[in-house]
């Protein structure tokens, strides 16, 4: 099936709330193609005490796709967020969605199971979530509260711009869980859904470019460099259903080799009207840090620890290793080293 368009308009407000939210969108191009079919042997006994691992056994197999080709917001809408703290005004252009459910295919019963670029899954249910933006900006202005000692008085608003792209997978693959041992002294509960079933996300990812990026507060400015990337690549991840698991993923950043900068004017006046001779600058990061790639592990109660790290560093060799963020993040015994070592380094304190 195939849609030409649809038009969306969300809008919430509440009359003990303060703000509201109006966001119109298009949605070009819908389509929906795919096929369902019964299982050999499949039944449906309303009667039957039913077995959690059962469950996905019995359910139709299918191969669905549906997607969205081109979405975005009108410019000529009045799209806005407001949560009366918050005022975001967005824009987005060249938006895409699709989306594959696929599950039961790798029986013998199906009839497609010869094609050659057919993903199989034979146990569970997989859902591929593929999605994009070509072009997205977002305007905000959020209320910050009172802090004199940092210059920052009554009235004072942080004002955001952003301007970029992003593209993403999100794999939901829901299948039956493998007991390699009872969980129980008396066996495996077979009742108990939690037992039942696991969630697997390996192999999502998540992209971020950002063109054009600033913040400002007052008399300061934080502007990002031009084309910086942000990615996150879920190498395994696996938890039950309720989310209890261990995760590992890739993060990685480039600031195309410079460092987002922090200019300061003087109090009363803005860094976009003050002239290069009274505002002050200085970079955020050293140029150590302006380029990486970190492997994060997440354990089943949430810690988090690193094990791989790559910078450009080349002169000192291991003084932002993975060592360095763990002693942020993750402190032992040898931390306090680690961040002596940053302190006494000549490079890192004076540039």
């Amino acid at each position: 099936t195939i849609l030409d368009a649809i038009s969306l308009s969300y809008g919430a407000s509440h009359p003990m709330l303060k703000g509201g939210t109006i966001i119109s969108c298009m949605l070009e191009s819908i389509y929906a193609h795919g096929s369902v079919f019964a299982r050999e042997g499949a039944i449906a006994d309303p009667s039957e005490k039913l077995r959690k691992r059962n469950f996905l056994r019995h359910l139709p197999a299918i191969e669905l796709t549906a997607g969205i080709q081109k979405t975005y917001i009108p410019k000529q809408s009045t799209s806005y967020f407001d949560d009366g703290n918050t005022r975001s005004i967005p824009e987005m252009e060249g938006g895409r969605v699709m989306i594959q459910i696929i599950g039961g295919n790798g029986d013998e019963s199906s009839l497609n199971s010869q094609k050659t670029d057919q993903i199989i899954v034979k146990e569970g249910i997989k859902i591929i979530a593929d999605f994009g933006v070509s072009s997205f900006s977002s305007n905000s202005e959020t209320n910050v509260n009172e802090f004199p000692e940092l210059d920052i008085f009554e009235g004072s608003k942080l004002c955001t711009f952003i301007l970029g792209t992003f593209d993403g997978c999100v794999i939901f693959h829901l299948r039956p869980q493998v007991m390699v041992e009872p969980r129980v002294s008396t066996g495996p509960n077979v009742f108990n859904p939690l037992e039942a079933y696991e969630i697997d996300f390996s192999g999502s990812s998540l992209s971020l470019r950002i063109k054009e990026c600033s913040l400002n507060l007052g008399h300061r400015r934080v502007i990002v460099p031009t084309e910086t990337t942000f990615a996150v690549n879920v190498i395994k991840s696996l938890v039950n259903m309720s989310f209890e698991g261990t995760t590992q993923c890739e993060l990685s950043w480039d600031f195309q080799g410079s460092s987002p900068i922090l200019q300061v004017t003087s109090p009363g006046n803005t860094p976009a009207q003050s002239s290069h001779e009274d505002r002050q600058q200085v970079p955020v990061l050293i140029k150590d840090l302006c380029q990486g790639r970190l492997n994060m592990e997440i354990s089943p109660v949430g810690g988090l620890s690193f094990t791989q790290a790559s910078t450009s560093r080349e002169d000192k060799e291991g003084l932002y290793d993975w060592k360095f963020f763990n002693a942020i993040v993750s402190p032992d015994e040898d931390s306090p080293t680690r961040i002596r070592d940053v302190l006494y380094d000549k490079k890192t304190m004076y540039k």
